[in-house]
């Protein structure tokens, strides 16, 4: 009878053993499957990326519509890089209705989804729907307006309207959650007043609005020195010298931004926001209604996306203008810093996220274990596996708008009635020419705006006339 007992519990210990053995079996293919899954649509991105880079812009196309049409939780990003796409390959108009829809769709997403939440604190950040960072949201209006300027014109100011409009309400939204000098940190973007400013001036009525704009240029970014003369231009009301009419070249230059994984020590800031998270999430209460207190977990670093530069040898863009060079252009607005004071002022609330993520994960293995009366090494064994390799699985989300420039960047020409020659050269950091546009004919009018859009993430050149040239 003893040696029965003795025999049944030794089967029920291995039983358990096998139990646990299966379950860490199968943590462990999840692990390897979820890396495996999420790695393919980042290497499809970073191939687009280098595709388009190098000129190659239908093979870029192609496989960022595989993105978008297989990876459901990368396909916004795709379709924001697509946008660009068809903007180099001469489509605006296809760009900004791709745009369009992708604004309209952003602004209908609820700032909270209760249900992908919960998801995100079983996995990790990429469960949720894609919001564009701040920057890209403005950026997003100011590349519609772009477009509008390369075909039609018509909804070109009132995209500009909308891109300082969004910044507002982002620096109101910022100071709201006590965000540390949101104002700076959402500063207007330079160049959407300046698109303002250039398209009121164009009226030849509404100088008074285009002082305004450029003197918020002025403010924005000092170190554009066209600006003041612009400013002094409109002050006199003067739109350009008689018999003259204006060429813009609206510049892309380099290659933008892009999000990648790292780790990140736990700063004091981010415990305290993820202490007060968790207690609302996981509160507990005694057998006399007082909340119980919920310890965090000892963590020195969790995984956070950082911003980094991809190398670029073009610096700027030289024009000629019938045979005859006249400039290069200048940086309106740098992306990268946009980029990386928006990131760095959000990473309080990112890592704290990436916390409350790993507590409430070892909160569930904790609970699950005892519920499964696994004590005593068995039950170490499954807790410290189950949250290795849970915690483990997590990536940070480095979703984002990856075929952004570095820099947006422009030359004001004012040239004489008539048809003119231009060229466009991709210029490296001490001037050397890279690269010469195929010539581009504009047919400039007496006092009126024709515009050009160089998109140069390296040496590779692409091109684009608006059509009223």
């Amino acid at each position: 009878m003893i040696r029965s007992k003795s025999r049944s519990r030794d089967q029920n210990r291995s039983r358990s053993h096998c139990w646990v053995m299966r379950t860490i079996t199968l943590l462990l293919l999840l692990g390897v499957i979820g890396n495996v899954g999420c790695s393919t649509p980042f290497k499809q991105l970073h191939s687009a990326r280098d595709l388009f880079t190098h000129g190659q812009l239908e093979a870029s196309r192609a496989a960022l519509e595989k993105v978008k049409e297989k990876s459901p939780r990368y396909s916004d990003p795709a379709e924001l890089d697509l946008a660009i796409i068809e903007l180099a390959s001469g489509e605006p108009e296809n760009a900004e209705r791709r745009l369009r829809n992708l604004r309209d769709k952003f602004d209908r997403v609820p700032k909270l989804e209760t249900a992908k939440e919960i998801i995100s604190m079983a996995s990790d950040d990429t469960a949720l729907t894609y919001r564009p960072w701040g920057y890209e949201e403005v950026l997003i209006r100011s590349m519609l307006s772009v477009c509008s300027l390369a075909h039609d014109q018509l909804d070109a100011e009132s995209y500009t309207l909308q891109a300082m409009a969004k910044q507002s309400q982002l620096a109101s939204e910022s100071e709201e959650r006590g965000l540390l000098k949101a104002n700076k940190i959402y500063q207007p973007i330079a160049f959407a007043p300046y698109l303002r400013g250039i398209l009121r001036e164009a009226t030849h009525r509404n100088y008074d609005d285009a002082a305004r704009a450029y003197q918020l240029v002025s403010e924005v970014e000092p170190s554009f020195s066209p600006i003041g003369s612009d400013i002094k231009r409109v002050s006199f009301g003067s739109h350009s010298e008689p018999e003259h009419g204006v060429v813009y070249v609206i510049a892309f230059t380099g290659r933008g931004p892009i999000l990648e994984e790292t780790d990140a020590p736990t700063t004091t800031a981010a415990m305290q926001i993820a202490s007060v998270i968790l207690q609302e999430m996981e509160a507990e209460y005694d057998d006399e209604g007082n909340k119980k207190t919920i310890s965090l977990p000892n963590l020195a670093t969790v995984k956070v996306p950082e911003v980094k530069l991809p190398p670029s040898n073009v610096a700027r863009i030289g024009v000629e203008v019938d045979g005859r060079p006249v400039g290069a252009t200048e940086t309106l607005t740098d992306i990268e810093q946009l980029a990386t004071r928006q990131l760095e002022a959000e990473m309080p609330w990112t890592i704290a996220r990436a916390v409350v993520r790993r507590a409430t994960k070892e909160i569930t293995v904790a609970k699950t274990s005892q519920s499964l009366g696994l004590e005593g090494i068995q039950g170490s064994l499954f807790r410290f596996a189950a949250s290795s390799i849970w915690s483990g699985m997590e990536h940070a989300d480095t979703r984002c708008w990856s075929l952004l420039p570095r820099e947006i960047q422009v030359l004001r020409l004012e040239l004489p009635v008539g048809s003119h020659e231009l060229e466009l050269s991709t210029l490296g950091w001490s001037d050397e020419v890279y690269r010469t546009s195929r010539p581009i004919h504009v047919n400039v009018t007496n006092g009126k705006n024709h515009y050009v859009v160089a998109i140069a993430p390296d040496e590779h050149l692409y091109t684009i006339a608006s059509t009223d040239s």
